[in-house]
């Protein structure tokens, strides 16, 4: 298990990247709305890709309020010295994160089974 110290800095690496991912992705969707306007403008066909960066750039930034509000404003986040947080919150960045997770992080559950998933081909 990582120490606080050792997760304070994933954390911060974590915003840092989302803080880098809306960056470059809002200067894409710029230009992509400039090529946009320039092709109504001419006639020409009329380009989707801003629509698509917009749901990216949408996703990185609901992930990055997230964990926000997880660490930072969230009924959870005054708990942030108990290890089954540190557990959870690991668990929720990689994707794995079970119902009683998603309950400790203060986060609605899923309804899924906290049982890991079986073995391909195991019974």
């Amino acid at each position: 298990m990582a120490t606080q110290q050792e997760r304070d800095a994933f954390l911060r690496g974590w915003r840092a990247a989302m803080d880098e991912v809306l960056s470059v992705l809002a200067a894409e969707a710029h230009d992509w709305a400039e090529e946009e306007a320039a092709a109504s403008a001419s006639g020409e066909y009329k380009l989707p890709g801003s629509f698509a960066l917009e749901e990216v750039r949408s996703s990185f930034k609901g992930r990055h309020q997230l964990l926000a509000w997880i660490t930072q404003n969230g009924p959870a986040a005054e708990h942030s010295n108990d290890p089954r947080m540190a557990q959870a919150l690991d668990a929720l960045v990689e994707d794995h994160a079970t119902d009683t997770d998603r309950t400790t992080l203060g986060l609605s559950a899923l309804g899924e089974d906290d049982a890991p998933p079986s073995a391909p081909g195991g019974e």
